[in-house]
């Protein structure tokens, strides 16, 4: 069961993406998130977009390339944010969720991302490349798994990924995969590293840094608690003799929890918040 909500006013007060998964005993899945860039809807249109299966898409022409652009077809049924842009629609796809419970959603990845300069692919190199904004119409159109994707990954048939400039500028996302199980994979194209991908285990990403930085970064908070283990208190010596002073509450209080709305602090918060809540019995306490 995959429940999936799209939580677009989370955070309105700093404009910042943020995804949490949340897995109940009883297997049940949820995912939510915020979205950046809430002032696109003042000249993008965006509509809650369903396709069948057998759907055609064809990725944009490149100038190198001569020839019938990239083409791929829906094997699923899929629901998709999309938006219209000065009266057309655009190729750029925000989330969405196929019908078999895939979801991928994409997350601003400011001064981090880097996609091959459509220039530089030349001559029949243009077959299986696909803009950065198509990347989520690509996976949620082929895959059931998170699996399948990190297979295509490793053996290099995943698509070429090229700077789309939709806006008139090339937007930067770093992708969520997850699918029914609760398995999730974050996907960058990581400037001066090429392509990177990770297995989500914390089930929480929001923007830059790259999720690997997150990760190192949690390790600065092994304090965040819920009981006594292992707390000895404040210890000190005078005049020869030692002191403990024992907390008087439980836990850590989460002492020192970042408050701000930074992408480094939310992404402290939400793999906290959310650690506990992966004890829920069942998906109907929610």
């Amino acid at each position: 069961m995959l429940g999936f909500a799209i939580l677009v006013t989370l955070l309105t007060m700093s404009d910042s993406c943020q995804e949490i998964r949340i897995k109940a005993k009883d297997g049940g899945v949820v995912l939510g998130r915020s979205m950046e860039f809430s002032d696109l809807r003042d000249y993008v249109n965006n509509y809650v977009v369903t396709e069948p299966a057998g759907t055609k898409h064809e990725a944009p022409a490149l100038p190198n390339c001569p020839g019938d652009p990239f083409t791929f077809s829906n094997r699923f049924k899929t629901i998709t944010q999309k938006g219209m842009f000065r009266g057309g629609w655009l190729n750029t796809t925000a989330d969405g969720m196929n019908e078999a419970g895939l979801s991928l959603g994409l997350l601003y990845f400011k001064d981090n991302a880097e996609y091959i300069d459509p220039s530089d692919i030349k001559g029949t190199a243009w077959d299986n490349t696909i803009p950065q904004a198509m990347i989520v119409t690509y996976v949620l159109a082929t895959y059931e798994t998170v699996e399948q994707v990190k297979n295509d990954l490793e053996r290099g048939t995943f698509p070429t990924v090229w700077a789309g400039h939709e806006f008139g500028f090339v937007l930067t996302f770093h992708c969520s995969i997850i699918d029914k199980t609760g398995a999730g994979l974050v996907l960058e194209h990581v400037k001066g590293q090429g392509v990177k991908w990770y297995d989500n285990t914390v089930g929480v990403i929001t923007n830059s840094p790259p999720y690997p930085w997150h990760m190192d970064n949690l390790r600065n908070y092994p304090h965040f608690q819920r009981n006594d283990n292992g707390r000895e208190g404040f210890k000190y010596s005078s005049l020869g003799v030692d002191y403990s002073l024992i907390p008087q509450w439980t836990g850590s209080g989460l002492l020192g929890l970042p408050g701000d709305y930074t992408s480094p602090s939310r992404f402290v918060k939400a793999a906290t918040f959310f650690h506990w809540l992966q004890h829920l019995p069942l998906l109907t306490t929610l």
